[in-house]
């Protein structure tokens, strides 16, 4: 009976969630509708003189993107090598401290490469358009010139991720792989000791469940997008094709491990 009832608390909980998740989206989409249409065209036509500032601005905008990325980049790698440094001097008490610094540093430079090349990616985009390319030589020049600071930074922080994992090493030699290997991060998980595994399936972990709470977020978003500015519906499949590959990986290798641990092959 209490089994039962758990399981009947359960239903009742999700039909609740489903019943308010449909009121707000009834609000939302009406509210959005109203305001579209009290607003005489003056919201897409804000959205349209935004895009058009962005595309005349993108290649000062990247300019600036690169230049932060290779200053705040040179300054943590040099840290991270400063503490790898100081770990293979330190007892075991100061080592755990050194440790945390050298995670959280390098940490911090990773997030900074991967933002300077996501922020890339974004700004290259508003340009990133025939129409817009076709309408001036200044603007087939500005794309250009770019196209040549996007490929900068992209092959900067390249580079900077293989000096990152030889910056690693200093302190922790036994680490192995090449950057440049297809199965880096397979043989630089093998080689890290039991504590690190545990650490990287403990944030690999966190990353999925957070993932599987965005995603579905963002595809509604990109649905709602595509609907009042007809922003494509290409946007919708990326996001829908990320959420399924994201979760056939999650549950294949959950299947996977099983089939190890039962013996077979």
């Amino acid at each position: 009976m209490k089994n039962k009832r758990k399981t009947g608390n359960s239903y009742l909980r999700f039909a609740l969630i489903i019943l308010i998740s449909a009121a707000a989206g009834a609000v939302l989409g009406f509210g959005l509708m109203y305001f579209i249409g009290k607003s005489g065209g003056g919201i897409e036509n804000t959205f349209h003189e935004f895009y058009a500032g962005i595309q005349a601005y993108s290649l000062p905008i990247l300019i600036v993107i690169t230049v932060l990325a290779v200053i705040l980049g040179e300054f943590y790698l040099n840290r991270l090598k400063s503490i790898g440094r100081k770990i293979l001097r330190s007892d075991d008490e100061e080592c755990d401290i050194l440790d945390y610094q050298e995670e959280k540093t390098g940490a911090i430079g990773i997030n900074i490469s991967i933002i300077a090349m996501v922020c890339s990616f974004i700004f290259l985009s508003f340009g990133y358009s025939t129409d817009y390319i076709k309408s001036s030589e200044s603007a087939r020049s500005g794309f250009l010139y770019t196209c040549i600071v996007f490929c900068i930074c992209g092959i900067y922080e390249g580079f900077w991720q293989v000096r990152y994992v030889k910056a690693i090493r200093i302190a922790h030699p036994y680490m192995e792989g090449d950057p440049s290997d297809r199965n880096f991060q397979k043989k630089w998980l093998e080689s890290c000791d039991e504590a690190e595994r545990e650490m990287i399936y403990r944030s690999s972990y966190k990353t999925y469940m957070t993932l599987n709470k965005f995603i579905p977020v963002l595809l509604v978003v990109t649905m709602i997008c595509h609907l009042f500015f007809q922003t494509g519906i290409l946007a919708v499949f990326a996001v829908a094709a990320i959420w399924l590959l994201v979760s056939l990986t999650y549950t294949g290798s959950c299947v996977s491990s099983k089939k190890k641990k039962a013996g077979r092959k």
